[in-house]
């Protein structure tokens, strides 16, 4: 029974790559064209794309999503929204959660992924937390995108999680960026991915992946030295939402 549970998992997995595969080749074009042609209008064609790239994968594996608290945003803001990082399957998610043109920010590690990293020169925004100086440019080309109405997205963990934690330790880009550009924060976490694709794996399962987005934490007023409390505050209230939440942590805190 072990070895046949195996075998299925194989083929199982081998097809989610493949659909993920051929979904990205083909919708390619459609993201990539209307961003080179104009930032601001084509990226909003450019994101419903993405957004069928991500339910479409998914909804052939068997995976689906379900997004809470969208009511929480208003149209007319520009937001920054911090989700936690602990799945491959973490990308799509956030495509739909976020219901508006957004720009992801990510280490320039993932220019080298096949295909992903391509269109991700496109849609998102590298950082090599190295260099004093990518940094600076980073967070000029996310104060350019909020400015236009352009919302960012940031994994504050920097790295999937692996561990047992709920979450690990943030850095401080995403918080700096909100305050620096006054614009709103929005906690999210991303519940149960890690379960159904474990990072590291080549088993992936079907199942359901709970989107739950927080009430947005206003900035204005806020300078610099107000970072950590920042960041504190929303580690606090996204960690109490991951134990809310999602089933496996559910369990460990009752």
């Amino acid at each position: 029974m072990k070895l046949l549970r195996g075998i299925v998992f194989t083929f199982y997995g081998s097809w989610c790559f493949l659909v993920f595969l051929v979904f990205m080749l083909v919708c390619s074009p459609f993201v990539i064209l209307p961003l080179w042609i104009n930032e601001k209008y084509g990226g909003r064609l450019a994101f419903w794309v993405l957004k069928f790239w991500g339910v479409g994968f998914s909804a052939f594996c068997g995976i689906f999503y379900l997004r809470q608290n969208r009511h929480w945003l208003k149209p007319e803001e520009s937001y920054v929204f911090v989700a936690n990082h602990s799945s491959f399957l973490d990308s799509p998610a956030i495509t739909w959660a976020i219901p508006y043109q957004f720009r992801a920010l990510g280490k320039k590690e993932i220019l080298n992924l096949p295909v992903f990293g391509f269109v991700f020169r496109f849609i998102g925004i590298t950082v090599d937390r190295t260099s004093s100086q990518s940094k600076q440019k980073s967070l000029h080309d996310i104060r350019n995108a909020l400015n236009k109405g352009i919302h960012i997205a940031i994994f504050p963990e920097g790295t999937t999680n692996t561990g047992p934690e709920p979450l690990i330790e943030f850095h401080n880009g995403a918080f700096m960026a909100a305050i620096d550009t006054q614009k709103p924060i929005v906690p999210m976490v991303i519940t149960n991915a890690r379960h159904i694709f474990p990072y590291g794996s080549w088993i992936i399962k079907p199942g359901l992946i709970k989107i739950v987005l927080s009430e947005p934490i206003p900035t204005e007023g806020m300078t610099i030295r107000d970072t950590f409390a920042l960041k504190k505050q929303v580690y606090e209230r996204m960690e109490a939402l991951v134990y809310e939440h999602d089933p496996v942590f559910k369990k460990l805190k009752h």
